[in-house]
């Protein structure tokens, strides 16, 4: 089954105290056949052994009618039966930690009791959120003051995901809940202890139908299919000449397919020549543009590139560690291409006991590793064992840039920490005078594959490829009077 084509329209929720002695088999059938869309098993008074018995049973009835099976808060349960998702409450197992054991081709829903709750959401790529509770209800009493019919529309207005309402569902309360605006309603009552579970069913899904008419963010779910644009979040200074930095990030995110969002640290006054000025924005202001764009928009990959002082690196660090962010490409930008420093010496210094652990993969080039390393580095064969080297002192993998060397063919090392596998990453070399923002340009690349879900090593690949046809087909091209930019968008 596609996690993606899942139908929330009517969601039941299982509970054998309100079953009046019958088989929770026979409720979940007759309701299926009522026009239940969706069914989740929630058992807080049972053994581990009776819940995943109960469980396959239940996946055995609903996978050949396409009827997710979803668990309450059991990820253990849903791993052992292999059901279609997991809810989660806000008390439960993080978002993250689930998504990572079960993967992302399974649902998993999140429970929000708060307005603060629903925005945090938006930051997580979680399949729907349960609004919880609508009203008050005797299967929900440790939830929060009830949402109401006026809570339910900020929450359409707030949220980005799709909405089922929980909490006071029947045939008297689902109607207006649905014309608010929510794509689904979870009932639990209504139809377990419904005399009929199929005719009550069949009931309240002919009312959630009746009142989809005007419910436009349900048509629009049911036309097409969601899809979530890949996000790369850039961190870096402001290039005035548009060649490297935040210019040059969101050209290169955009080129490879994802959608950029940025956090600024710096504007610098530049162009092809060299740069002229260097001001860092107050670190307020800095956390607040991260703090804006991942508690909305979120982020699958981070891209870091200039951090001018230490202040401005622990933000960063401190604002990775608040979201929980592990997918980070770092180009530890330390002198520009005309050979202006761009970073104090007290932030290289945080960078490396800092920041650096915290991320996945560093790009620097061979002035930026000697600086890392203490040591020098003269010829191609240095790069091997250099790049493995501060993949062990820093616990990262890394990517070091050839570009500095002379030689007609530059070969990159990319060491992989996490395979523990060299590999080359070669190229002939462009004569050209057209190499500002290199660094930037690839590192951003590599960021976007990341968040696109290619592994390390085929990102590394794709975004070698991308940098090199975009040194070639800027090689011709003429802006400004010194080193001018790469074709980021040479396949338009």
């Amino acid at each position: 089954m596609s996690y993606m084509n899942f139908n929330l329209s009517l969601y039941l929720v299982t509970d054998r105290g309100l079953a009046g002695g019958h088989d929770m088999s026979w409720i979940v059938r007759e309701a299926v056949a009522g026009g239940v869309t969706m069914v989740q098993l929630r058992e807080k008074d049972c053994s581990t052994a009776e819940f995943v018995t109960l469980a396959k049973e239940l996946k055995a009835a609903l996978q050949p009618l396409g009827v997710p099976l979803i668990i309450n808060d059991r990820i253990d349960v849903a791993l052992a039966v292999d059901a279609d998702g997991v809810h989660i409450g806000q008390s439960d197992m993080p978002y993250k930690t689930a998504r990572a054991l079960l993967g992302k081709n399974k649902i998993i829903g999140l429970s929000v009791e708060t307005m603060e709750e629903v925005i945090a959401a938006n930051a997580l790529d979680v399949d729907y959120i349960g609004i919880s509770p609508v009203y008050a209800t005797p299967t929900k009493t440790d939830t929060l003051t009830p949402f109401g019919l006026e809570g339910i529309e900020q929450v359409m207005q707030l949220s980005r995901h799709r909405c089922v309402a929980i909490g006071g569902m029947n045939r008297d309360t689902i109607g207006e809940v649905i014309a608010r605006g929510v794509e689904g309603v979870a009932v639990v009552s209504a139809i377990v202890a419904a005399e009929s579970p199929r005719a009550a069913s069949a009931e309240l899904a002919n009312i959630v139908e009746r009142n989809k008419i005007n419910n436009t963010r349900i048509i629009q779910y049911s036309v097409f299919k969601i899809q979530n644009y890949p996000r790369v979040l850039t961190i870096a200074g402001s290039d005035s000449g548009g060649g490297a930095g935040i210019q040059a990030d969101i050209k290169s995110i955009s080129a490879n397919g994802c959608f950029a969002t940025s956090a600024i640290t710096a504007i610098t006054a530049q162009n092809t020549l060299g740069v002229n000025a260097v001001e860092g924005l107050p670190i307020g202001i800095i956390e607040e543009q991260i703090d804006a764009v991942l508690s909305d928009i979120g982020a699958d990959s981070i891209k870091i590139g200039m951090l001018h002082s230490a202040k401005v690196v622990q933000c960063v660090a401190r604002m990775l560690r608040k979201y929980e962010i592990t997918n980070v490409v770092l180009d530890p930008v330390m002198v520009s291409t005309s050979g202006h420093k761009l970073i104090e010496d007290s932030a290289i210094e945080v960078l490396k006991s800092e920041l650096i652990p915290m991320v996945r993969i560093i790009t620097p080039n061979i002035p930026e590793a000697e600086i890392l390393l203490g040591e020098a580095i003269s010829k191609q064969g240095d790069l091997p064992n250099a790049a493995r080297h501060l993949a062990e002192l820093y616990d990262v993998s890394v990517w070091l840039k050839a570009g500095h060397l002379v030689d007609d063919e530059l070969i990159d090392i990319f060491y992989n920490r996490e395979t523990n596998e060299t590999i080359e990453l070669s190229a002939r070399r462009i004569d050209t005078h057209n190499t500002h923002g290199t660094g930037c340009t690839l590192s951003s690349a590599l960021a976007a594959q990341l968040a696109k879900g290619l592994s390390l090593t085929e990102a590394a690949r794709a975004a070698k490829q991308y940098i090199n046809q975009a040194i070639i087909h800027g090689a011709n091209q003429s802006i400004g009077h010194g080193h001018g930019p790469v074709n980021h968008f040479y396949n338009l």
